[in-house]
């Protein structure tokens, strides 16, 4: 199966090192790195780590676009980019070296008019072949309606292909109708989606450990009621919760040092989606495996400073004390 990873609102990173955060201060930097960045280039990271070729389409604001372009070549990325109007927005990440807290603020984006977006979709449905598996990753750019999801995943299944979401909110509840394969929103992102809300403020890893798991059960079990074949519900440093149906699987996570937590939920989708891609042709996905395989590969993430940033020797050894606690 091959793997093609869909980027709709391309950023770029801007991780910020300073001793300590504090609002309404006047602060000076530690160190300033800028990197091309979005949910999708982080999956893409991950598994070129793991030996694993996975084009990325991204749409692409033509105004940054040659330095945007430059930043994935340096990476090794392999990258169709589709120019549209505007500048690429920019995400700030600030890494606390005091107590390593990490705070994200995201922009928004450059709107993105209809036009661009059928010419978008247009290229991701050529580029799509039957048994492939598309990873539609992150934010849509202002301007566009949530249907415009719907429309794509019915492109891909027409394809004969198979779709993961791992989107905003207000998307994912627009796309179950379409009914997606895969979905995988952290716990926050999930009941923001049940309850058509805003969620300006996702993933605060503020969870109440005697309630979490409840929680991204039971809103796992919901996003397929709703139309999702398959539901995984991130809950931070508690677990995974899976869904198929009214079955209901838990995979605990696993406990590291935690350097960042930017882009873990990402890291989770792309060992997923490693493991599910490299299923033989007529067999079944092992789905509780992929879930432990995402659950490790998101926990030696946790360990690096870089979004997407894993070490498959680590991930493998954490994957060896999964498969040993599953076991006992």
């Amino acid at each position: 199966m091959a793997l093609i990873i869909v980027n709709p609102n391309p950023v770029f990173d801007r991780t910020i090192t300073v001793n300590e955060f504090i609002p309404g201060a006047v602060m000076r930097t530690l160190n300033v790195e800028l990197t091309a960045g979005g949910k999708g280039i982080n999956v893409a990271r991950v598994l070129r780590a793991f030996g694993r070729s996975a084009p990325l389409i991204i749409p692409t604001g033509a105004q940054d676009r040659a330095r945007y372009e430059s930043f994935l070549e340096t990476e090794g990325a392999q990258a169709q980019l589709i120019d549209v109007a505007g500048p690429i927005r920019i995400s700030s990440i600030y890494l606390e070296e005091a107590s390593n807290r990490v705070t994200v603020v995201n922009d928004a984006g450059h709107p993105m008019s209809k036009a661009d977006w059928n010419a978008t979709r247009d290229s991701i449905v050529a580029a799509t072949k039957s048994g492939d598996i598309v990873l539609v990753m992150g934010s849509f750019p202002p301007d566009l309606d949530p249907e415009s999801l719907v429309s794509l995943i019915h492109g891909i299944h027409n394809q004969g292909a198979e779709v993961l979401i791992d989107v905003n909110p207000q998307w994912l509840a627009a796309s179950l109708s379409a009914k997606p394969d895969v979905v995988t929103p952290n716990i926050d992102e999930a009941e923001a989606a049940l309850r058509q809300g805003r969620a300006d403020v996702m993933d605060s890893q503020i969870h109440d450990h005697d309630l979490t798991r409840d929680r991204a059960e039971k809103a796992a079990l919901e996003l397929c009621q709703r139309g999702a074949l398959r539901a995984f519900v991130t809950a931070g440093e508690m677990g995974v919760a899976m869904a198929n149906g009214d079955q209901i699987e838990w995979a605990a996570s696993y406990p590291v040092e935690t350097v960042s937590t930017v882009g873990a939920g990402d890291s989770f989708v792309a060992g997923l989606a490693y493991e599910w891609s490299t299923t033989k042709q007529g067999q079944a996905v092992d789905w509780a495996t992929a879930m432990r395989f995402g659950v490790a590969t998101s926990a030696n993430s946790c360990e690096q400073v870089r979004a997407g940033g894993v070490s498959p020797v680590r991930v493998q050894e954490i994957m060896n004390s999964l498969r040993e606690k599953s076991h006992s």
